[in-house]
């Protein structure tokens, strides 16, 4: 396992990546943007980074740092059949790792992946460089509409073939391509006004982008299942799912467009946006007018995170709206609805439920040397929310100035207060843990250095790392330590052992106590890591500046709330001592008492057993003296008359018997006779057989040998008796 740790280390020191240094750097100085990327994919250990200078994709796959030397600098490079001609934004795959976008501002192409097979399991056996064929998406869409501008792309989590990916441009449509047909869309949502025109000039677009009247993100939620309006239409091909996309805009309002795949999806293409959706509680400024990003969480209920330029996130639940509610999104909703569906029902209207507002250091807060005041910076970059595979309640933010990662423990508590659909105990006020993992603008005054990709690498150890693309193309890899918060997945084991006893202590408090030492060694700000331009010239005043942050946050963040977390132990300890002695005493107390209880049942059971046996014994002599009593009594009890009239019933049957007996015998004294008289007749008459002959003789001799028994019986009944 150390072999393989050291990746952290010697990832930049491998000659693919120093490669990939050496182009990128000494080619796009001047062509680097201000804004953050995503050109990095990591899918377990195999990381993916795009180089935009050669226009190639770059594989490593970080197991061979545990192998041979050999093996440690073994990479593989996919050549694209077409080439992007546009600077590339982000890469992503779709669900089944077959396909990846790669998309910029001027296009999108998708770069089909080649098969895997060999002894490591490597493209096409482990060849250097592998060509992958390309397909441009919308290409014709793009040539022919110069000013419009790619925001973002998404694959559709509805496609059963994994092929159809969405697009969000700056002319307000929302459109969804087949790879099958990639120039072709097969479902579009008009998210503006139906009066603007595709060959609006940049000026204009850039206008009505200032004014907040141009979508900025998007993201998928949960499908949702429509209700059909007549039951006689449920023969027809249309589906009943639908996947809502959550669509923010530049001035901060939220519509829901429900998408489809099906073939013939004009039914879904009438129902009309959801929007915009009401936040509650209402703020003056809707929450922020500089919106750039939007994230649904994995959640129920589902959590919807809204990301703006100036740093701020909203957490928001995404639940039904009420009645007032519903009359509020009324009277303020949008144009932008079409007519209403033939075949289905409106969705049930939901409102967002602003549960927090948290805003990100994206430069380090120093204070003036002369002032000490809080040196203001009015810095502002758009947010890039990408959310965690591992973690549903958490999420990672990459910008021009950093990286933070957001974890949001109050999650866990409302899924289970959904759950039990019990509207009593509501979950207390929890706030989210914000860490600041990499800081590329330390100072107000420094540079800016957009963070370019980040991934998450997981099963080389037992935490899972951040992997991190610089503005110089150096990955740097943080690991997440889930010692900091709450981990969503829980432990590996859960299985509690049912005979363990539990505490009455851990009963009475409200929380465990690790617990509460893990609140109040939670950071509310952090140091991160600093990774600014190596050429930047930072002046003594400023040095002395970050140095005197760096210490206060770790004398407030580290020794103060250390100091406060030793008192709490010590205090515990203190008080679970005292308790120990009262109940080491209460214990000795009990061993005494058993002792005693113990020989009082020793000394109970011995007088037992003997009271036992001299009961047994008056009881013989109470029968003794009862059986004594009763032959001297000069009338016979009911039990002896009854007896008596038993034996004279049975003597009578006995003369029954005898009478019956000497009769057969005299019959078997005529038929000998009978025999006797006649030998030459044959033995087996017609009238009479032999088995029926010896059956009968069978039977005579049972009754007499029954005759004979009851006669004994009642001879011995008269000895008794003394009749």
């Amino acid at each position: 396992m150390a072999g393989v740790d050291n990746w952290r280390t010697c990832l930049n020191e491998l000659k693919i990546f120093k490669q990939l240094r050496e182009n990128n750097c000494t080619d796009s100085i001047q062509k680097r943007k201000l804004h953050s990327k995503s050109l990095v994919q990591v899918l377990d250990s195999d990381v993916y980074v795009w180089d935009g200078y050669a226009a190639q994709l770059l594989n490593y796959n970080l197991k061979n740092f545990s192998d041979s030397p050999d093996k440690k600098s073994r990479s593989q490079t996919l050549l694209c059949t077409d080439p992007p001609r546009f600077d590339v934004d982000g890469i992503d795959f779709n669900q089944s790792k077959s396909f990846l976008a790669i998309w910029g501002s001027s296009g999108v192409m998708v770069l089909e992946m080649p098969q895997r097979w060999g002894k490591y399991s490597e493209f096409e056996g482990g060849k250097p460089a592998v060509t992958c064929k390309t397909t441009s998406v919308a290409e014709h869409y793009f040539t022919s509409h110069k000013s419009v501008q790619l925001l973002q792309v998404a694959w559709h989590p509805g496609s059963e073939t994994d092929s159809h990916m969405t697009l969000l441009t700056s002319d307000n449509l929302l459109s969804t391509y087949d790879l099958r047909e990639p120039d072709v869309p097969i479902h579009i949502v008009t998210l503006g006004d139906s009066l603007q025109d595709l060959t609006d000039s940049p000026s204009k677009t850039s206008y009505r982008a200032a004014l907040g009247d141009v979508a900025a993100s998007f993201d998928f939620g949960p499908p949702v299942e429509l209700k059909r309006k007549n039951r006689f239409h449920s023969t027809l091909t249309s589906p009943d799912v639908v996947w809502p996309a959550y669509i923010v805009f530049g001035n901060g309002d939220v519509v829901i467009a429900y998408t489809d795949l099906s073939p013939d999806p004009s039914s879904i293409q009438k129902l009309s946006l959801q929007g915009p959706l009401v936040m509650l509680p209402p703020a003056e400024d809707n929450y922020g007018v500089d919106a750039c990003s939007i994230a649904v969480l994995g959640t129920v209920p589902s959590v919807l995170v809204i990301g703006t330029r100036d740093g701020k996130l909203h957490h928001c639940l995404v639940m039904q709206s009420s009645l007032e509610d519903t009359n509020l999104q009324s009277e303020t909703q949008s144009v932008i609805s079409t007519d209403t569906s033939l075949l289905y029902e409106a969705p049930d209207d939901v409102s967002l439920y602003v549960y927090e507002s948290v805003e990100l250091e994206l430069s380090l807060t120093t204070t003036s040397l002369k002032t000490e005041e809080f040196i203001e910076d009015t810095f502002t970059c758009p947010i890039k929310i990408i959310k965690d595979p591992m973690a549903p309640d958490r999420y990672h933010c990459i910008h021009s100035a950093g990286v933070h990662t957001i974890v949001l423990p109050w999650i866990q508590e409302y899924q289970k207060f959904f759950a039990d659909n019990v509207g009593e105990n509501v979950p207390e006020q929890e706030d989210c843990i914000v860490e600041h993992l990499i800081c590329t603008k330390p100072l107000p005054s420094s540079p800016v250095a957009p963070v370019l990709g980040l991934g998450l690498v997981r099963g080389l150890s037992v935490e899972p790392s951040l992997l991190t693309l610089t503005w110089d193309y150096e990955l740097v890899s943080l690991p997440l330590c889930p010692s900091r918060y709450r981990d969503s997945a829980g432990p590996l084991h859960t299985d509690e052992d049912p005979t363990t006893i539990e505490s009455p202590l851990r009963r009475l408090s409200r929380e465990p106590f690790d617990l509460y030492i893990k609140k109040i060694l939670q950071r509310n700000v952090t140091n991160p890591k600093l990774k600014f331009d190596k050429k930047t010239e930072i002046s003594q005043q400023e040095c002395f500046q970050l140095l005197t942050r760096a210490t206060q946050v770790f004398r407030e963040e580290y020794l103060q709330k250390q100091e406060h977390a030793q008192q709490e132990i010590q205090k515990r300890t203190r008080m679970l001592r005292s308790l120990r002695a009262q109940q080491e005493g209460d214990v000795r107390s009990l061993e005494v008492s058993r002792n005693h209880v113990r020989n009082m049942a020793e000394s109970l059971a011995t007088k037992y057993s003997d009271c036992q046996d001299k009961q047994e014994e008056i009881l013989q002599r109470i029968e003794e003296v009862m059986r004594r009593l009763q032959e001297k009594m000069p009338m016979m009890s009911e039990a002896e008359r009854g007896m008596k009239r038993e034996l004279e019933t049975m003597e009578e049957q006995l003369e029954i018997y005898k009478r019956s007996l000497d009769q057969l015998k005299i019959k078997q004294d005529y038929q000998r006779r009978q025999i006797s008289q006649t030998p030459n007749r044959q033995l087996s008459s017609p009238s009479l057989k032999s088995s029926q002959l010896k059956q009968l003789r069978e039977v005579l001799q049972q009754e007499g040998d029954d005759l004979g028994n009851l006669l004994k019986r009642v001879n011995s009944l008269k000895l008794e008796a003394g009749v």
